[in-house]
């Protein structure tokens, strides 16, 4: 808390020396006739002598501007522009006799020329809005000669850039960045952030996604995406870049790799290689992304850890998970534009990683007077193998329609070995049971799947026909073997051996189609109509074997532990709604009406058939910055939730299926608030979201005297789940010397469950409440701070006395400094804590990690750099975590990496420019387009 407490002080101590003997300006604008007040015009003050640029502001709904943090003494010239206006100029100096000068009630004269036609290229403004887009004018933001894109917009107002590089203008999410226009790399942001320098570009232009409105076009305009394009200097429209690396260090640590991309006009071309025993994916995500082409083809799901590892639809690309982990993969992709209307993009990849993880857990359950323990040790390593093949197709038909085909196929394998050692034990005897656990898996997965989409517009305004198909086939085998020594030591005393192979195949089909038509009725008065039907077809079949009187092969079927199930069935929904719009009021009103039909065909159980029919209102609302939505949603259970047969692989903790259930239906809603205030550059957002479920799935427990747990999925009404969050975040970034952000966040989630262990049901209420600090403060691009905060606590109150209450508070912190050193040094330094005070004894309560590195410049335009880090500096590093369920708590201990040394080459290759008509190679490698 120290920490943080010193580092308000001095972002705030910044902030008023640099307020200090300053001046400003002020005034109001509107148009020719004096009626109109002109919102958005941009006002920039230059230095008379040179035209530099002092610093600018965005005149407000009013009119009114009020430019601060101006020079005293110095002559200025202030010029407003506006699309679509002629420009203005005025000539001013400030004093300490008047800083403050009222320049009064411009009335600007309307114009058809364009900014760039009226003003000279040194009086450019840095931001100009021209109706939906908003432009910035990139020479007018000074960076680094080695910056790249994503250095360029962390100084643009209005623009934020997190750590892992998620971009946000005006609090609203980037989806894609286009480059002079055109798809650049499918799109994904980060490639072209965190790849073109910075010193390419000419204007950066902000809009809205209107690829992501055109595929649901009745969504809320807070919830609509952004799109960045990036124009190109003249000069600039043909080139090649990426970079590549290596690195060797302390305990046999090493990484390597490199990425390549190209671009002629409508081709891109991009390439990439890696390998590393550091917990590191080769490449950031977004590497992978716009390698990959995971954002063109569809990402289903993404988790991403701390460190930089992450993992796309189920598939591991490096860094994920804890223990120690070696990745090596590549991949390969291609955009290109057919034309004006036919866009093409495939793309192939190949990813390898193996983990070792070693892992204590303690897990405390709590009954009225009697605390059950369980403590595992854990040392497992497995190894995965992954094939992405993706494909994306776009057809521009006609000026009026489209049509998008996106089909994908997945392959992989994985292998693992883990051996488990636990004991159970409760607060009156000292040892109830142990455990030894071997498991070994073979697993394979296979998948294919498209989307099919074809949109089309009609001369008449508003009224829209959208189609869409999308088609799923999966296959995933695995078989695993267990070996398990149970010792139980409650009276009468007892051992239990078990040598077996689950065999179990599953297999998953979905094809849909859906229809979606709006009409406008009258100028205020929409109506819109939806039909979807979907057919889905799932078998989990398993089959468990015993090892024969041989002792050597697995060939005796185990009745009891084998069964299988078929499910197959329709969903069919037809959704009618209206749309009533009268100024900047909004709202909807819908029905939806929905039939499912099941049937659950067992091999050893009855079949079991259902059949449900549901209306479902749906309501939205949307005034000015706020947004509300409802509706009712239906989801089935998983088939495996449905197989009848116990899943004994963890001897002390098996499960059960449940062929009765039902499928869940939850009411849904959220409130969004979003608004970004130009005059003062702050952010203001809110959220509120909340479900409620009936016949929700939950699992009930039996924990016998012996400490054996039985798990088994059950339907239940009155789970609950409410969360809201709340940041504010404030930007200075009018000043050519410093930059300095603010942002304070805060997130609450309450959650009413229900808990049935040994026939206990009780109500839990569950609390968990999250503040946090972040801050940001660059000098001149020589200094850079950045520091974050949060706690996190977490209560569970319990209805019934059969439980106890649990509390758990965990604190996190981030610092980071860079700092720019002269003649091309550059030194980092980052420290992590985490800080859990309640740990089971055993477990460290404390992880402080403190990563350093200094790096060397060198070579033309500092395209090489020599990099010496070191990781974990005091040898402190692990990994500890608490968390809350249901009535336990549980611990986890991992070992992870520490303390090592590292020396990593990086060569980043840029070359821009047009070529020679009469050179197919260039001297410089590769290709030259």
């Amino acid at each position: 808390m120290r920490s943080i407490l010193l580092t308000i002080c001095f972002f705030t101590a910044v902030t008023k020396l640099a307020a200090q003997d300053k001046g400003a300006i002020k005034g109001k604008l509107v148009d020719s006739s004096g009626k109109q007040a002109l919102s958005l015009a941009t006002i920039t003050v230059f230095q008379a002598k040179d035209t530099s640029i002092i610093t600018y502001r965005l005149s407000d709904p009013q009119g009114e501007f009020r430019v601060p943090g101006l020079p005293l003494n110095i002559p200025c010239r202030t010029v407003i522009s506006f699309s679509g206006y002629r420009v203005v100029r005025k000539e001013f100096e400030l004093t300490a006799a008047q800083p403050q000068l009222d320049l009064g009630t411009f009335k600007l004269i309307p114009d058809a020329q364009s900014l760039e036609e009226v003003l000279v290229t040194a009086e450019r403004p840095p931001v100009s809005v021209k109706k939906d887009t908003i432009e910035f004018n990139a020479t007018a933001f000074k960076t680094l000669p080695t910056a790249l894109v994503e250095d360029l917009l962390k100084k643009l107002p209005g623009v934020d850039v997190d750590k892992d590089g998620n971009i946000t203008v005006n609090g609203r999410t980037v989806n894609r960045i286009l480059v002079d226009g055109k798809d650049f790399f499918g799109g994904d942001p980060k490639v072209a952030t965190r790849n073109l320098p910075a010193n390419i570009i000419d204007k950066v232009q902000v809009a809205d996604d209107k690829e992501q409105l055109d595929q649901d076009p009745f969504i809320n305009k807070a919830q609509l995406g952004q799109v960045i394009n990036l124009k190109l200097k003249k000069s600039i429209k043909q080139g090649w870049f990426g970079k590549a690396y290596a690195g060797a260090g302390t305990d046999e640590r090493y990484e390597a790799g490199g990425i390549i991309n190209m671009f002629r006009d409508t081709l891109q071309v991009s390439m990439l290689g890696y390998t590393n025993n550091i917990n590191r994916a080769g490449f950031g995500i977004s590497d992978i992304m716009q390698t990959g082409g995971f954002q063109r083809t569809g990402v289903n799901s993404v988790a991403i850890n701390s460190d930089g590892g992450f993992a796309l639809n189920g598939i591991s690309f490096g860094g994920m998970g804890q223990g120690i982990t070696r990745s090596t993969g590549a991949g390969l992709n291609l955009n290109n534009e057919f034309g004006k209307k036919v866009t093409l993009n495939l793309q192939y990849f190949y990813g390898q990683v193996n983990n070792r993880l070693d892992q204590l857990s303690n897990t405390q359950q709590f009954f009225r007077d009697t605390i059950f323990t369980t403590r595992n040790t854990t040392r497992q390593e497995s190894d995965e193998y992954s094939h992405r093949i993706g494909s994306n197709l776009r057809w521009k038909i006609d000026s009026f329609s489209s049509l998008r085909f996106a089909p994908q196929v997945n392959i992989k394998k994985n292998l693992s070995d883990r051996t488990q050692f636990s004991t159970s034990a409760n607060n009156y005897e000292s040892l109830l049971n142990e455990s030894n656990n071997s498991q070994r898996v073979e697993g394979n997965d296979i998948g294919y799947s498209h989307s099919l989409n074809y949109s089309r517009n009609f001369r008449k305004k508003d009224r829209l026909l959208t189609i869409g198909h999308g088609f799923t086939i999966y296959n995933a085998s695995n078989n695993q073997f267990n070996d398990i020594t149970d010792s139980f030591y409650k009276a009468p005393t007892s051992k239990r051996t078990v040598n077996q192979l689950r065999d179990q195949d599953a297999d998953n089909f979905r094809a849909s189609l859906s229809v979606n038509y709006s009409e406008p009725l009258t100028k205020t008065l929409q109506l819109r109509l939806s039909g979807n039907t979907e057919y889905f077809k799932d078998e989990d079949v398993l089959t468990t074997y015993n090892k024969g009187t041989s002792g050597e092969e697995y060939d005796v079927i185990n009745p009891d532990l084998s069964n299988g199930v078929k499910r197959k069935g329709m969903r069919g929904t037809a959704t009618s709604s209206l749309n009533w719009k009268i100024k900047k009021l909004t709202i909807g009103t819908g029905i939806s009406f929905q039939t499912l039909n099941i049937d659950n065909e067992f091999a050893k159980n009855p079949t079991i058939n259902q059949r449900f029919n549901y209306l479902l209102p749906t309501l939205n609302a949307s005034f000015k910055e706020w947004y509300f939505n409802y509706d009712v949603s239906v989801r089935e259970p998983q088939a495996t939730d449905l197989q009848p047969v116990v899943d004994n692989t963890n001897t002390l903790y098996q499960q059960l299926g449940n062929p009765s259930l039902v499928p869940t239906q939850s009411h849904n809603f959220n409130l969004r608030y979003n608004k970004y205030n130009t005059k003062s550059n702050m952010n203001y957002f809110i959220y509120l979201s909340g479900s409620i479920d009936r016949d929700a799935v939950i699992r009930e427990r039996t924990v016998d005297d012996k400490g054996v747990q039985m798990t088994r999925p059950v339907n239940a009404d009155g789970i609950w789940r409410f969360m809201a969050s709340t940041n504010i975040s404030k930007q200075f970034k009018f000043n050519s010397s410093w930059q300095l952000s603010l942002r304070g966040s805060f997130a609450a989630n309450y959650n009413r469950n229900l808990v049935i262990v040994n026939s206990n049901r009780s109500e839990v209420k569950n609390w968990r409440l999250m503040p946090g600090l972040n801050g940001s403060f660059n000098l001149k691009d020589k200094l850079e701070l950045n520091q974050r905060y949060n706690i996190t606590w977490n209560k569970s109150l319990y209805e019934s006395n059969a439980f106890t209450d649990l509390e758990v508070v965990t604190h996190n912190s981030s610092s980071e400094v860079i700092i720019r050193l002269p003649k091309h040094f550059v030194w980092e330094s980052s420290i992590d804590y985490s800080y859990n005070p309640q740990t089971a004894p055993g477990v460290r309560k404390s992880n402080l990690r403190w990563n350093a590195g200094i790096n060397y410049l060198f070579l033309k335009d500092d395209k090489g750099q020599l990099k010496l880090s070191v990781y974990d500096l005091l040898n402190q590093n692990t990994s500890v975590s608490r968390t809350t369920r249901e009535n336990y708590i549980q611990d986890n201990q991992t070992t992870v990496l520490q303390r090592y040394f590292l020396l990593t080459f990086t060569y980043n290759i840029r070359k821009f420019g047009a070529p020679r008509t009469d050179q197919k190679f260039g001297k410089n490698g590769l290709f030259i387009f």
